[in-house]
C-alpha cells in the first residue's frame, strides 16, 4: 500500500500508420509501451495521467496463463482490461482535452498482477487536432495513493462525545452540580466569567473618570525645542 509509482520503462508513443507506395494513411491511433524491467511481480492498482487532445484510452497487458499439463510455463497472452474509455465527451470539442484522470481498479475488467507489460492504446478520430497524448504517466501498486490517516479510537471518539453530552445535559438540569467535574469538562464556570466582567467594567469607568482634560500645549513636550523641529513650524 505504497504512495510511490511503480519503476518502469515508458517508450514514446508510437503512430499507427497504413502506408503504401503512393498514400500514408493516419489512423489516429497511438500506442504507449511500458515494461517492467525491475520489478519481480508488477502488480497495478491504478493509473493516472494527464490527457491531451486524447478521445480514448484503451489498456492491454501481457502476462503468462497458468502452466497447464504439468508445464513450467504456460503460453503468453494479451488481455484488455480497458476497452475504449472514453476521455473526450466530444472528440471536436475542447472538453476533458487536458483533465487529469485516474483509472481505479473499479474501471479494471480484471486484477493487473504478475504481468511483464502493459500496452496502451491512444485514440483520437476527430481531423481537428494536429497532437493528441498523455503526459505524466504513472502506475501505482494501490489505488490509494495517499495513506489515510489511522481512525481514532472508538474509547476516544464516541464514549467521549457521549460522557460530555451527559455532563452536559446534567449541568443544565441541575446548576448546582459539581463544579470542578465541569471544569474538567473544559467549560468555564459563569460566575467567574460574570464576576470578572464587572471589574473590568468598573476599572474602565474610574479610569475614564479620572482622565485628565487638561491639553498639552505645543511646545510642552520634552524633545520640541530641536532646532530641526523649528525649523519647519
Amino acid at each position: 500500500m505504497g504512495d510511490r509509482p511503480l519503476h518502469c520503462s515508458i517508450k514514446n508513443p508510437i503512430l499507427l500508420t497504413v502506408e503504401d507506395q503512393k498514400n500514408a494513411f493516419h489512423s489516429g491511433c497511438k500506442v504507449i509501451d511500458v515494461t517492467f524491467p525491475n520489478v519481480s511481480s508488477p502488480e497495478v492498482g491504478e493509473i493516472c495521467f494527464k490527457n491531451y487532445y486524447t478521445a480514448y484510452v484503451s489498456i492491454r497487458v501481457k502476462f503468462k496463463a497458468a502452466p497447464e499439463n504439468g508445464a513450467e510455463s504456460g503460453e503468453i497472452k494479451w488481455k484488455t482490461c480497458v476497452r475504449r474509455m472514453r476521455l473526450m465527451p466530444s472528440p471536436h470539442k475542447e472538453s476533458g482535452s487536458q483533465d487529469y484522470f485516474a483509472i481505479s481498479k473499479k474501471q479494471f475488467s480484471f486484477d493487473i498482477s504478475n504481468i511483464s507489460a502493459m500496452r496502451i492504446i491512444l485514440q483520437q478520430p476527430s481531423p481537428v487536432w494536429k497532437e493528441f497524448r498523455i503526459e505524466d504517466l504513472r502506475l501505482y501498486r494501490s489505488s490509494e495513493m495517499l495513506s489515510k490517516p489511522p481512525p481514532l479510537p472508538a474509547w476516544l471518539t464516541e464514549d467521549s462525545a457521549n460522557s460530555t453530552k451527559h455532563k452536559l445535559e446534567i449541568y443544565y438540569d441541575d446548576p448546582d452540580s459539581d463544579d470542578q467535574e465541569v471544569e474538567d469538562m473544559g467549560i468555564p464556570n459563569l460566575e467567574s466569567i460574570s464576576s470578572s466582567l464587572q471589574e473590568l467594567w468598573g476599572l474602565s469607568e474610574e479610569m475614564a473618570i479620572n482622565q485628565s482634560k487638561t491639553e498639552i500645549g505645543r511646545y510642552e513636550v520634552d524633545g520640541c525645542y530641536e532646532v530641526n523641529l523649528l525649523a519647519y513650524t
